[in-house]
């Protein structure tokens, strides 16, 4: 018997082994990078799995519970505020709040977080609880690891064709990861998006939806919506069941709204929690806190929240409706954690929110708004706003990196006159010229066109150039891809007038 255990013996002797050398390596990874000025959100992990194949199964399974964050816009919000309700009830949630969302970068986060016998770091409570946004075709390879309790599905977007393929693609393929979620985990989803109803009907998982209490009233009505109202972002959504195109009562964001399949197949439920939509999106000029030098702003109105699990007020922290669909989401997942409602509200009212969305900053005198804009909608969605704030300059910076995506056809989908007219324009990245092609053959710009377009070669040289056109005390807008919104924000924490980007 004892020479039948031996092997058993030495293969745990061996795992704990290769646990530990990984681990080490991972940490002497995330330190060599940090001393080269980059962030390392994704390299140690890629690093310590290689090392130690069963990090992530081995880690994940010492959670006491696990929340993914899945969608196309608004997870690394959602994710980040659902971590902020999590924390506000006295434990110390592990979260990658980065953004760095691939399998490696979720890896980095338990690593940070483990001893070098593997074992995680138990909070106050003696329990460890992990809030992690996925990327969307990432999920099926991390949800078997991890075992989620619960998966909050944002909204389904047209986004990176090039990477993600179209939609009903993504559907499928997280259709086919979500069988694969043991029995009693909770999907969440938004009421108000048509492809993830049908993607609900086809699991057998528990679910909670949240959503808009009603339609919209910063937006046309679905009757008089035009090529630059909310149809000209909306893609057409098909019924699965029967393949006719759903018809639409109103519309919020994109192809979210009120939905119904003239079939009866599909149709919009009352969300369990559903936000009063805001009555206008943008704020007016922020104020300078002299003690922080930060930029705040005054008393935005709060959402009024109601719904089968009580009711409640927040304040959104971005501007519009895609704050009042983050708040709703993050409410939703605190509830399926055991949360209330007001406890949830109370929690967002405290949360600084994450980077780059909507972020504002002071710098040099000038008031900053970081948008992240990677696909149509949330271009649309960052014109629509930006196009109510008090501005003199924008700042556009447009990249094709793999983190972007190849593909920038959707620049020309989306109306964006609103936010450049009669304000002097700085364009950047490595696609500026696309930018410079599009403004170019704006039917729209011809009777107001921007204030003067500037080109600027360097990230560096580009919010340099932005800021001396930006008077003392003025506004400027920054919106930019994924890439450029990182470097442009790095350029400006390395000035000290940001604080660190959470890892």
């Amino acid at each position: 018997m004892g020479m039948l255990g031996r092997p058993d013996r030495f293969a745990r002797t061996a795992g704990l082994v290769r646990g530990s050398v990984g681990i080490g390596a991972a940490r002497m990874t995330a330190g060599v990078v940090g001393l080269s000025g980059h962030r390392g959100t994704a390299l140690p992990g890629l690093v310590g799995a290689r090392i130690w194949p069963d990090a992530l199964g081995s880690l994940a399974g010492q959670l006491d519970a696990t929340v993914l964050v899945i969608g196309t816009n608004g997870k690394t919000s959602t994710a980040a505020l659902i971590a902020d309700i999590v924390l506000a009830s006295g434990r110390e949630p592990i979260a990658n709040r980065s953004g760095a969302n691939m399998r490696q970068g979720i890896v980095s986060s338990l690593l940070r977080e483990s001893d070098l016998h593997g074992r995680l770091r138990r909070d106050r409570q003696g329990r460890r609880q992990a809030v992690f946004e996925v990327d969307e075709i990432a999920l099926e390879q991390i949800l078997p690891h991890l075992g989620p309790t619960m998966i909050v599905a944002t909204n389904l977007f047209r986004d990176q064709v090039d990477r993600y393929g179209e939609a009903d693609g993504v559907i499928d393929r997280w259709t086919s990861a979500l069988a694969t979620a043991a029995d009693g985990t909770t999907l969440i989803y938004c009421a108000d998006d048509p492809r993830l109803a049908m993607l609900a009907a086809a699991t057998r998982l528990p679910t909670i939806t949240f959503g808009l209490a009603g339609p919209p009233m910063d937006r046309p009505p679905q009757s008089q919506t035009g090529s630059t109202g909310t149809d000209a972002v909306a893609d057409p959504v098909a019924c699965r069941a029967c393949g006719r195109q759903l018809e639409y009562a109103w519309r919020s964001i994109g192809h979210l709204g009120g939905f119904a399949c003239p079939e009866g197949h599909v149709s919009r439920s009352q969300p369990d929690i559903a936000v009063d939509p805001p009555v206008a999106s943008g704020s007016s000029r922020r104020n300078l806190d002299p003690s922080t030098h930060q930029a705040t702003a005054s008393p935005s109105p709060r959402l009024r929240i109601g719904g089968r699990f009580g009711d409640a007020l927040a304040r959104p922290l971005d501007d519009g409706l895609t704050g009042a669909y983050n708040v709703a989401a993050a409410l939703a997942g605190g509830v399926a954690l055991g949360r209330s409602v007001l406890e949830g509200s109370e929690a967002i009212e405290k949360s600084a929110g994450p980077f780059g969305r909507f972020e504002w900053l002071e710098v040099d005198g000038r008031h900053v708004i970081l948008a992240l804009i990677k696909n149509t909608v949330s271009l649309a969605e960052s014109v629509h706003a930006g196009s109510t704030w008090s501005a003199d300059t924008v700042l556009l910076g447009l990249n094709d990196a793999p983190a972007d995506g190849r593909d920038v056809s959707w620049i020309w989908d989306a109306p964006i006159a609103p936010l450049v007219a009669g304000r002097t324009v700085v364009l950047t990245g490595s696609r500026s010229t696309d930018l410079g092609l599009r403004l170019q053959y704006d039917a729209d710009l011809a009777t107001s066109p921007p204030c003067s377009i500037h080109h600027a070669t360097t990230l560096a040289e580009a919010l340099d150039v932005a800021l001396a056109q930006t008077p003392t005390g003025g506004g400027l807008v920054i919106a930019a891809t994924y890439t450029a919104m990182m470097g442009l924000r790095s350029i400006v924490e390395r000035r000290g007038r940001a604080s660190p980007v959470p890892r």
